[in-house]
This record gives C-alpha cells, sequence and structure tokens, in this order.
C-alpha cells in the first residue's frame, strides 16, 4: 500500500476516484463544493433528487463526471453539520475505505473535510487514514481450497486537505507500520489451533516484532502521556501518539510481541500437564 498527500488541484489528480463529503440535506462539503464546479454543477443537481442523504455511513458512487480528470467519485455521509467532529470523520473515512475495497479501484484520493485542528492535527488525520485503510482492507486469512474472492485492488492513497505536509507523511508511516503489525496479529488470531502451534507463532511472532520495532523506531510507541479516546494525547510529547493507542491498534506494548507471549505459555502448560499425567500415581492407586 503506498500512502501520500495531496495539497491543491483536486479535480486535476490522476487517479481512479475522488472520496468527497456529504452532510445531511444533501449539502456538500468544502471540497466537495470545488467538484462540483469543475463539473458544472454535476454533483448538486444529482443531489437535489434524492438519491443521496449523507447520513452517517452512507456511500454512494458516481461514474464518469465531466470536468476531472478521476473517472469516478465516491460520496460518504458525514451526518449532521453541527454535531460533525472527529469520530464523524473516523466513521466517513471507514465506510468510504470499505465500500473501495468492494470495487476494483486501485487509487483514491481522499477529500473529506476535517473537524479543526485541535481535534485532528496533520500527523494524527495521517495515521488514522492509514490505520483505517489497513483494517478495511483486511480480509481473514481462508485455508480453504475453493475458489477464494479477489483480495481488494486499492493500493494507493492520496490524503488531504493538509496544512502541513511533513507532519501528514510522518503520521501515514507511523499508522502504516502500526496496520501491518495489526494484520499479523490479526492472521494469528483467527488460524486454527492445529495450525497456530506454539512453534509456529513463536516464529510468526517475529514478523509482528519487527513491524513494532519499525514503529517504535519511527516514534509510534511514545508512552510517556496518557490517552483520550481514538488516541489522541492528553499531554506530553508533542506529535506522538501514546502507547495505549498503540495497544488498542493491536499492536502488543511488550517488546517480544503477543504472540511469543502466547505461545510461551501454551508451551508452560503443555509441560506442566505432560509432567502430571507422566508422573507415577499414588501409593493409595497403585
Amino acid at each position: 500500500m503506498e500512502f501520500g498527500v495531496w495539497t491543491k488541484g483536486l479535480a486535476t489528480l490522476g487517479v481512479d476516484c475522488l472520496v468527497l463529503g456529504v452532510f445531511e440535506e444533501a449539502e456538500l462539503s468544502g471540497e466537495a463544493r470545488s467538484v462540483d464546479t469543475a463539473c458544472a454543477g454535476r454533483l448538486k443537481a444529482l443531489l437535489e433528487r434524492g438519491d443521496f442523504a449523507g447520513r452517517a455511513g452512507d456511500t454512494l458512487l458516481i461514474a464518469d463526471l465531466p470536468g476531472i480528470k478521476a473517472s469516478r467519485v465516491l460520496l460518504t455521509g458525514l451526518g449532521a453539520k453541527k454535531s460533525y467532529h472527529r469520530r464523524s470523520w473516523r466513521k466517513a473515512w471507514a465506510a468510504a475505505a470499505a465500500a473501495l475495497a468492494r470495487t476494483r479501484i486501485a487509487s483514491c484520493a481522499l477529500a473529506i473535510d476535517r473537524p479543526e485542528a485541535k481535534q485532528l492535527d496533520d500527523y494524527y488525520f495521517g495515521r488514522a487514514v492509514a490505520e483505517l485503510t489497513g483494517a478495511a482492507l483486511y480480509r481473514v486469512n481462508d485455508l480453504k481450497t475453493g475458489k477464494k474472492a479477489p483480495a481488494p485492488a486499492l493500493a494507493k492513497v492520496l490524503a488531504g486537505p493538509v496544512r502541513k505536509a511533513a507532519a501528514a507523511e510522518r503520521g501515514l508511516a507511523h499508522g502504516a507500520a502500526v496496520a501491518a503489525a495489526a494484520q499479523i496479529q490479526r492472521d494469528l488470531a483467527n488460524l486454527p489451533a492445529n495450525v497456530c502451534t506454539p512453534t509456529f507463532s513463536r516464529r510468526a511472532g517475529a514478523g509482528a516484532r519487527q513491524a513494532l520495532g519499525a514503529a517504535q523506531r519511527a516514534g509510534a510507541g511514545c508512552r510517556c502521556h496518557a490517552a483520550r479516546e481514538d488516541g489522541v494525547p492528553a499531554g506530553g510529547c508533542a506529535g506522538q501518539p501514546s502507547g495505549a493507542a498503540f495497544h488498542r491498534a493491536g499492536v502488543p506494548r511488550h517488546p517480544q510481541g503477543a504472540a511469543a507471549d502466547r505461545a510461551g505459555r501454551q508451551g508452560r502448560h503443555f509441560r506442566q500437564r505432560r509432567h502430571l499425567a507422566e508422573r507415577s500415581p499414588p501409593a493409595w492407586m497403585r
């Protein structure tokens, strides 16, 4: 997966799809209005027909709008404008990413209006984009031999609008590392017991440790402050996510990884049970 940022020229971006936000009562967001102007009011005319209400979590895919370079536009509902906040933004992008995963769209530009900076600054914006994308594209590892559904085609996401591109790019890098480690953990958790043996867990846990180490070296594992909901820090190191948020994302705090810890516990319990089974019975049972 490739992540990047865009700063201007949304209608001229060479991507397969533009992701735009729409508030309830068919009200276009700021970035959506700029695209609507480029396509001569086609978006506004479509919304006036009542085909899309803008409720939180709703999506609508539109193809071949004139005046823009992208071949498709995905509308995602933002809910009521007066109550729009960080959770609304996260829900809108999560719904849009899930909708993109069901198509053959290979690249997109995210242009959902963001809440105010104190709720979602550039760093946490980039990190949330990468983490939510990884969660939406994850597929359970299927061990069946029958015909499998094709993997999602989405391979490139450009996030915006951003105020400081460097901070957003750093957040995207950290979020991608967290998503990669979380995917390994989910894969291990979804495997059957006859496959995910203690030995297998220890070997597979090495990949999670590598992803975790990369994120920590990049600064994504800072634990020197508490965290509020959604991983937004309550105070401490500026621009660094908290250990609590890192743990909630599915990556263990322990440097050896949860898989290795679980495998060690399983092996220890197995040895204890075998020792009890092989021990000679007491005298009264002989």
